[in-house]
Parts: C-alpha cells; sequence; structure tokens
C-alpha cells in the first residue's frame, strides 16, 4: 500500500478502523480544464492508488465516455474489485445544485450550464457530484480532530471555498456560498474569467505564477527562491492580495482557515510572509492566528470526493 492518509476525527476513525478488513473503498476524481485526476482511499483514508490523465475538458458525449474509460482502466491498474467499491465523487470547479441535476457557472471550463446527467451519465457505479472546493473543504475537516467549524480557501487556477459548520457544508439559498474567488478586493481592478472587475481569483489565480509567464508553477518557485527580480516582486504583489482576501473571510466568518488547492504545496515553505502579511492587516492575528495550510495537499479534493461513500457506509453500519 501506497502513502496513507489517516483520519483523526474521533468516533468516525474509531468505526473505520474496525470495518477496514472489509476492502471496501471510493474513487474521487477532480475534474479540471486540463485533467482528470483520480485517487482510490479505503474506509481509514489511505491511498490505494492515484494517476491523473491528461484530458482537456469538454461539454460533449465524448468526454463523458473518456472520463468513463479512464475510470475503468484506473480501476484494473490498479488491480482493484469492483465489487469492493462503494462508489465515485466526482467534483467540476463550478456550482452544483442542491439536486446535484446541473452544473453552472464554471468559467475555468468554459461551462455555464450543463446538466450533470451529461457528464456522470455513463458511470456504472453509484456517483456523486459535488463542487471542487466543497469536496476539498470537507476533507480537510474530516481529518481535524475537534474542529467544528472552518472555511476551507481553495488557490489554483480558480480560487474558490467552502464553509463547514459542524461538519456540515453551509451551501446557502442557492448553492453558491463560499464562492470567496469572486469576492471584490479591487473596485474596477483586473477582469476576472467571471467578467467582473477586482475579483480574488483576477490577483491570485495560480495562472499569473504560471500561465500568464509561459512557465509551470514549480518553475516560478525554483526562480524566485533563485533570485529572480521579476518573479519576486509578482509574489509579494500576489501574497498582499492573498492576504486581503483571507483576512476578508475572516472578518465575516470569525473561524478558522485552512489554504488548500495548487498552491498549498508550494506556500508551506513561505508560509512566515504571508502571516506577517495578516498581522499588518489584523491586530489581532498574532493574540489569535486563524490562518493554516490544507494537510492534503494537492489530495484535498479527490479525498473530499470519495468521503462521501467513505462516510456513508460508516454511519450505515
Amino acid at each position: 500500500m501506497n502513502q496513507y492518509f489517516i483520519s483523526s476525527v474521533g468516533e468516525r476513525a474509531a468505526k473505520g478502523q474496525q470495518l477496514s478488513t472489509q476492502g471496501h473503498y471510493a474513487i474521487g476524481i477532480e475534474l479540471t480544464s486540463g485533467h482528470i485526476r483520480m485517487l482510490a482511499v479505503d474506509l481509514l483514508v489511505r491511498r490505494l492508488g492515484a494517476k491523473t490523465v491528461a484530458i482537456p475538458f469538454q461539454a460533449n458525449d465524448e468526454y463523458a465516455l473518456r472520463l468513463t474509460r479512464a475510470i475503468e482502466d484506473f480501476i484494473d491498474e490498479e488491480g482493484l474489485s469492483r465489487q469492493r467499491l462503494l462508489g465515485v465523487g466526482v467534483t467540476v470547479p463550478g456550482i452544483v445544485d442542491a439536486g446535484r441535476t446541473h452544473i453552472t457557472d464554471a468559467p475555468t471550463i468554459q461551462v455555464k450550464q450543463m446538466a450533470a446527467a451529461d457528464l456522470i451519465g455513463h458511470i456504472p457505479y453509484p456517483v456523486w457530484l459535488e463542487n471542487d472546493a466543497n469536496a476539498g473543504g470537507y476533507a480537510e475537516w474530516w481529518n481535524r480532530a475537534g474542529v467544528a467549524d472552518m472555511a476551507y480557501l481553495s488557490v489554483g487556477r480558480g480560487v474558490g471555498g467552502a464553509i463547514l459548520i459542524a461538519g456540515s457544508t453551509y451551501l446557502g439559498t442557492h448553492t453558491r456560498s463560499g464562492e470567496f474567488g469572486h469576492m471584490c478586493i479591487h473596485p474596477g481592478g483586473k477582469i476576472c474569467e467571471c467578467g467582473q472587475r477586482g475579483c480574488l481569483e483576477a490577483y491570485c489565480s495560480t495562472g499569473r505564477l504560471s500561465d500568464a509567464l509561459g512557465i509551470s508553477l514549480e518553475e516560478f518557485f525554483s526562480g524566485m527562491e533563485g533570485g529572480n527580480g521579476e518573479y519576486r516582486s509578482l509574489w509579494n504583489d500576489y501574497l498582499d492580495n492573498l492576504a486581503i482576501g483571507v483576512r476578508n473571510i475572516h472578518v465575516i466568518l470569525d473561524c478558522g482557515i485552512v489554504i488548500g488547492g495548487k498552491l498549498s504545496q508550494f506556500l508551506a515553505r513561505h508560509f512566515a510572509e504571508m502571516e506577517s502579511r495578516l498581522r499588518k492587516l489584523d491586530a489581532g492575528y498574532l493574540r489569535e492566528p486563524y490562518l493554516s495550510i490544507c494537510r492534503y495537499r494537492s489530495h484535498s479534493t479527490e479525498i473530499g470526493a470519495a468521503l462521501y461513500f467513505i462516510d456513508k457506509f460508516i454511519k450505515e453500519h
């Protein structure tokens, strides 16, 4: 068995441990503009296998069939039992309605409205469709014993988030809560993919550090840490804006905030710089720091998607 992730949330973890010998597992999938990321985990959230496939997102039946084929190939390659599969959680970077029937407002995959059945209708297993940030937030809450309420800020090419209240995701009246990336931090500022100006996402999409420069995030941080002055200046501006967004979230929600998404694996080694900015913006931060980095790093979204079925199985047994 590969790298593993252990839940530490008391009762559920203990019950999961009692049931873990049954061999059941779930698959979590993150769909992005360019990739399908898959992760299989058992009842203790231990990693059974992972795979990333470079398939550009398309809102058509060809893509839906390729997604289904990718899942089947993944199961075969990892030698997993279809009889022990509890279900497949699929996440998208957009709004998923309460009935899980439609996806809307997903600018990073260029979807304004799409029927869920057109995306997941070919998958021959139980399927749960979820917003990517909500899934990531739930995974991080699951792994934090004693935490009741939490905000999750997912920072990648898109910027989103989730609000967890006593472990339940607060969806809002129209399932649009936690869209932190589209809070305005600079009125009349940079144009965002959503069409508005000044959004946090326009300033803190990781695309500013990679796509816009024609390099990867790994290359950006390697260059910046190696002394590239242009990259350092951009990073300073990036952190200034990210700190504004984090403080705004805390002012409204007054709870701990976890940063996840693609940025998290790089931000960890620059966390002191981030906290320095928060202390300047918020006099109370020194007394009661409220920001932390996600524990699952690049896997939060897939784990959160899989946890829907794992949590359901544990509760029923």
